[in-house]
């Protein structure tokens, strides 16, 4: 074995050892989710929520409380423009609403 082999796995060694320890530091470093983090959430995706309704032109309809397009429990009924604005929010802003209902769920 020369030296320029020798010396190229000691610094592969090192690079690896260094990035082993970076990542065990950064696994160390997470603080875990606490009540801030959840209201912190769930205050974003209000704000997202907002933001995508306003940018829809639905800032007047409410906030529908889960993801469900084909509710059993309106199906039959006459569409009114608050059950059509909903269900515009939940097909347009699909990703907002989940998120928001998801850090709501997980705040309780």
């Amino acid at each position: 074995m020369d030296a320029s082999s020798a010396f190229g796995t000691a610094a592969t060694r090192l690079r690896r050892g260094l990035a082993l320890f970076l990542l065990v530091l950064a696994a160390c470093n997470q603080s875990p989710p606490g009540p801030l983090h959840k209201t912190d959430r769930v205050g974003k995706a209000e704000a997202a929520m907002a933001d995508c309704k306003k940018r829809v032109g639905l800032e007047d309809v409410a906030t529908p409380s889960g993801m469900v397009l084909d509710d059993p429990a309106t199906r039959g009924q006459e569409m009114t423009p608050e059950m059509a604005g909903q269900l515009r929010l939940k097909v347009q802003c699909a990703l907002e609403l989940n998120e928001l209902l998801a850090a709501r769920r997980d705040a309780q």
